[in-house]
């Protein structure tokens, strides 16, 4: 017999559930009943079935989930330049020709942590693999070959900018309206 959790497999190979009630002598006495038979496609569909459910629910769940990062009025962000300010929720706020964007901390080459650059305060840099990223983020020496991720962000009815941690744009989506404030 081969044991699939708390399923055997009968002769027929089709999986029956163990008998829960637990006798003295381990033997099951017959008056109640077993549960229901169920074959090895049935289970396999349910139990895939489930597992997709869950994966395609998770997405949608994340996004509509976000705690959105309050990051002040958009006019605190009157000059050019990297603000470290909310490197404590995994991004820098960065002003660049009329834009104003946040970019993740994480470097997309390994996935380290960045920092602004102490030589040259409009830039990124990888302390670990030495990737240095300009004031825009696009990456401009290696190991890292694409740009910072950046995120999602709006201004509200209130007036202040808002931060999707979890809505994320590669460099190739940088055109994306939802990844940056215009501010003149």
């Amino acid at each position: 017999m081969h044991y699939w959790g708390t399923m055997k497999t009968d002769e027929k190979h089709s999986p029956t559930h163990h008998c829960a009630c637990h006798h003295e002598d381990g033997q099951c006495q017959g008056n109640h009943e077993h549960g229901t038979t169920i074959n090895r496609r049935r289970f396999l569909a349910v139990g895939s079935g489930c597992v997709l459910g869950a994966l395609a629910g998770s997405s949608s769940a994340a996004d509509s989930k976000a705690q959105l990062v309050d990051i002040g009025a958009l006019s605190r962000f009157s000059e050019e330049g990297i603000s470290e300010e909310f490197t404590k929720d995994n991004f820098f706020v960065i002003r660049y020709q009329d834009r104003l964007f946040a970019a993740s901390t994480t470097c997309p080459h390994m996935g380290n942590p960045l920092q602004r650059d102490p030589q040259d305060v409009k830039r990124i840099t990888c302390g670990i693999h030495g990737s240095v990223f300009d004031g825009e983020g696009v990456a401009t020496v290696g190991p890292a070959s694409s740009g910072l991720i950046r995120l999602g962000i709006t201004v509200n009815k209130e007036g202040h900018v808002m931060v999707n941690p979890v809505k994320e744009f590669p460099q190739d989506k940088w055109t994306d309206k939802a990844c940056y404030v215009e501010v003149k």
